[in-house]
């Protein structure tokens, strides 16, 4: 049984479809990501989940316990609901101590004194803040203010932990250590959680499995290999990544290869298809940048399938990697590459199982 049921969540603001059918199953222990811009439906969806929105239409189970269903007009309130949940502005309450942020959840709980403190402790050890326990959030960095804010979700042992782009707020380095840590601690203590970001790479770096929003719209869920290497459509294909996009026409089709012409300079592009297509029919391919091949010219690799001539139009080195923006007669293509190539004219082999066919 899943740990997390969405099913068919609806939601309208206005006049706006913030939510449209969406449906999604979380497994027990997993690191789950809703991804996508601003205004996707991605914190709505949390929302609901948490209790703080009211769907208009749809069900959400978590561990086999129903929160809603409209159908049957059921809607278990927020604090019945036992999720942690940090939000973007972390929302520490500043006139108190670290302390006692974290032990206000259990206090409402009525817990006794002595258990309070048991573990509270517990949980300052836990996000690595036990000598800051009497401090004040005006006194903590945002880093320190975000574990306050995880700590206090943790404290009271929830059984899903909500996470609305806790990452914002810090600066690249801190967001990058931060990822790792929260990472780490979740498969440590195997909670099931969901996380909301618009962040390309903390989606990719730290989740199980990547659900890409657009619209309040599903548009694809996979492993973040999946989503980034096999797009199903343009829009994953672009907000996930840099992307080249080759729209082209089906010349033949031989076995599950079809042979695509994409102009005079891409002609004959082998591409691994699912479904037989029809020739003449068109296509768009994306390629990944780091998947193309950049040679000089008089290379004696890659001659033959899949290579194509190209010019240099502009390289800039990027530390572990070289950007090459190429024009291949009129394509715009851009490739990323360990080494440089000291040659205005090039040629680029675009491998076959790199080429993914996107709507």
């Amino acid at each position: 049984m899943p740990e997390i049921d969405v099913a068919l969540l609806g939601k309208t603001f206005g006049e706006q479809r913030a939510l449209d059918d969406v449906s999604f199953t979380v497994g027990d222990g997993e690191l789950f990501t809703l991804l996508g811009p601003s205004g996707c439906g991605k914190s709505t969806t949390l929302m609901s989940i948490a209790g703080f929105q009211t769907p208009d239409e749809g069900r959400i189970a978590v561990g086999g316990e129903q929160f809603f269903d409209a159908s049957r007009r059921l809607n278990v309130a927020a604090e019945r609901r036992n999720l942690g949940i940090v939000f973007q502005s972390y929302a520490v309450w500043p006139h108190m101590t670290v302390f006692d942020n974290l032990a206000f959840p259990l206090k409402v709980r009525k817990l006794s004194r002595k258990d309070v403190g048991t573990r509270v402790r517990e949980v300052l050890e836990l996000v690595d803040l036990a000598p800051y326990e009497q401090r004040y959030p005006h006194q903590l960095s945002g880093g320190q203010q975000q574990r306050v804010a995880l700590g206090r979700a943790l404290v009271y042992s929830p059984s899903v932990l909500l996470l609305d782009e806790p990452f914002s707020n810090l600066d690249a380095k801190l967001r990058e250590r931060a990822r790792s840590w929260v990472k780490d601690l979740q498969h440590t203590l195997g909670l099931t959680t969901i996380f909301v970001t618009h962040d390309q790479d903390e989606a990719l770096s730290m989740s199980d499995r990547v659900l890409v929003m657009n619209g309040g719209v599903v548009q694809q869920v996979g492993t973040p290999e999946d989503v980034y290497r096999r797009p199903v459509n343009r829009f994953v294909a672009e907000f996930v990544g840099r992307v080249n996009l080759i729209t082209g026409m089906v010349a033949r089709y031989e076995n599950s290869t079809a042979i695509v012409d994409a102009g005079e300079a891409v002609r004959g592009l082998r591409v691994h298809v699912e479904h037989t297509l029809l020739p003449h029919a068109s296509l768009t391919v994306a390629v990944r940048p780091e998947s193309l091949v950049v040679e000089p010219a008089n290379a004696a690799t890659y001659n033959g399938t899949n290579t194509i001539s190209a010019r240099v139009t502009s390289i800039a080195f990027l530390g572990d990697h070289y950007q090459y923006e190429l024009d291949a007669g009129g394509l715009a293509l851009t490739a990323q590459s360990p080494k440089q190539v000291d040659s205005a004219d090039v040629k680029v082999h675009i491998p076959p199982d790199a080429c993914a066919v996107v709507e």
